[in-house]
């Protein structure tokens, strides 16, 4: 796993971890069982994971479970770089690592 998928997937464990112990493993095994995936998608493919998310939680709590993420991890792009979406933070990541 490159460093910028593990920094992700450690950083959206925790955000799960904090909300709801249970969600983590749900969401885990919604993923594997609808796309063959775990929480590495979300860096693989973010719009994909989205979906994912958004069909088992709703598009809102996909929405805030994405925001509770790029807030956890905005620290690391300094001020000079917006992050909107998982999209975005994906991309800077793979740009900080050179993946």
């Amino acid at each position: 796993m490159s460093k910028g998928a593990e920094i992700l997937t450690k950083a959206l464990s925790a955000a799960l971890e904090k909300v709801n112990p249970g969600l983590k493993a749900v969401l885990e095994t919604h993923l594997r069982v609808t796309t063959g995936k775990g929480l590495e998608l979300a860096y693989e493919d973010p719009s994909a994971f989205k979906a994912a998310v958004g069909r088992l939680f709703g598009e809102y709590s996909a929405r805030l479970l994405e925001m509770v993420v790029i807030d956890s991890l905005k620290d690391r792009f300094g001020g000079s770089v917006t992050v909107e979406s998982l999209e975005d933070l994906v991309s800077e990541l793979k740009r900080i690592y050179g993946e």
